[in-house]
C-alpha cells in the first residue's frame, strides 16, 4: 500500500512542525518546504525529533518553481500552506513582505491545480481570526464580516478569498482554517505568551516590556489545532472553518498569572511600551467554533490554565 504524500509549505514554523509530526505518526510521506535549511531555522523539527524523517527543500517567493514542479511530479494527496510572515506587529514594519509571503506562492499553487485539473489534491490554507478585525462581533463564526486592520490580517483576508474563489469557481479541493491564537513552546519569542514565559523562566533583562495588555483573545493549544486542521483538509466536502476554544482571556490576567507562578513582582512589568504598541489593535476577538464541532466533531479540550502550565514547563504536547 502506497503511503499518502503531504506537502507542508512553511515546515519549520510551529504549525508546520507539529503537522509534520502528526502526519509522520500517521505513516505519511512528508515533503517540507522552508526558506532556510540552516540548523537554527529547523530547531522545531529537531525538538520534535523528526528532522531526518522529512524531505526538506528550500524555496523562496522569487523562485516558487520547485514547489510547482514537485506538485506535478509527486502529486501529493494533501498540501498544507503555513507559509508567510505571521507577526501582526512586524507586518506594520514590513507590509510588502507580509503580503508577498502570504499570497504569492499560494496563488501560484491554486492556479497550477486549476490549469492542470488536479482537483483531487487537498489544499489547506491557514488564515487568522485577525481577519475579523474591528467588526464589532466578539465571538466570531464563519459568516461574520471580515474587517481586517493590520497588513498581516489584510494579507490573510486576501488569501482566504482567493482560496474560496478557486474552490467555488473551479471546484478545487481547497479550504481555509480561520485560526485563533494557538500557543506552544515552539512559538517564536516575538509572540506575546511565549515572550512572557521566556522572561519569567530566564529573566536576564531587568524589565519585561509589553504593549497594550488590556486586550482579550481566544488562546488555544497548537497540537490540538493541528488535529482540527487535518480534519478540515481531509473532509469529503471542502469548506472553511473557524478554529478556536470559544473562550476569551485577557492578556493582563495572563501576565499576572504567569508572574505569580514564578513569584516575580509585577513591578518588573512595563506595559504600554512605545516600541511594543501597535498602530491599531483589536480590543476583543474570540471565536464561535460550533460549526467545526457539529460537522467535523472537533472541540478544544486544553484550557488556558493548562496551556500556561505546559508553556512554563516546556511541554511539547
Amino acid at each position: 500500500m502506497n503511503k499518502k504524500k503531504a506537502f507542508i509549505i512553511g515546515v519549520s514554523g510551529q504549525d508546520g512542525s507539529y503537522m509534520s509530526k502528526f502526519l509522520i505518526d500517521k505513516k505519511y510521506s512528508v515533503i517540507g518546504y522552508t526558506r532556510s535549511k540552516k540548523k537554527k531555522n529547523l530547531q522545531n523539527l529537531y525538538q520534535l525529533k523528526i528532522k531526518n524523517k522529512i524531505n526538506i527543500k528550500n524555496y523562496s517567493e522569487e523562485y516558487p518553481k520547485i514547489i510547482l514542479e514537485d506538485i506535478l511530479k509527486f502529486k501529493p494527496n494533501e498540501i498544507y500552506f503555513f507559509s508567510g510572515q505571521s507577526s501582526v506587529s512586524n507586518s506594520f514594519k514590513i507590509p510588502l513582505e507580509t503580503y508577498i509571503s502570504n499570497i504569492n506562492i499560494l496563488f501560484e499553487i491554486l492556479e497550477l491545480l486549476r490549469s492542470k485539473s488536479l482537483k483531487k489534491v487537498k489544499l489547506f490554507n491557514s488564515t487568522s481570526t485577525d481577519c475579523f478585525g474591528n467588526n464589532n462581533v466578539i465571538y466570531n463564526k464563519e459568516k461574520n464580516i471580515f474587517s481586517p486592520i493590520s497588513p498581516y490580517a489584510k494579507a490573510k483576508n486576501f488569501s482566504f478569498w482567493i482560496v474560496r474563489y478557486y474552490r467555488e469557481q473551479y471546484k478545487i479541493h481547497a479550504k481555509n482554517g480561520i485560526l485563533s491564537n494557538h500557543e506552544s513552546p515552539l512559538r517564536p519569542s516575538n509572540f506575546v505568551i511565549k515572550k512572557i514565559v521566556d522572561y519569567v523562566n530566564n529573566p536576564k533583562k531587568k524589565f519585561l516590556q509589553l504593549g497594550n495588555i488590556n486586550v482579550y483573545r481566544d488562546w488555544g493549544w497548537a497540537p490540538e489545532f493541528i488535529q482540527a486542521i487535518h480534519k478540515i483538509n481531509t473532509a469529503k466536502i471542502p469548506d472553511d472553518y473557524v478554529v478556536g476554544t470559544g473562550k476569551l482571556t485577557s492578556l493582563k490576567s495572563l501576565v499576572v498569572k504567569i508572574f505569580k507562578s514564578k513569584k516575580i513582582d509585577l513591578k518588573f512589568l512595563k506595559h504600554n511600551n512605545s516600541k511594543s504598541l501597535r498602530n491599531i489593535d483589536i480590543k476583543k476577538i474570540g471565536t464561535n467554533p460550533s460549526k467545526i464541532f457539529k460537522k467535523l466533531k472537533w472541540k478544544s479540550k486544553v484550557n488556558i490554565n493548562q496551556i500556561v502550565k505546559k508553556m512554563l514547563h516546556n511541554e511539547l504536547y
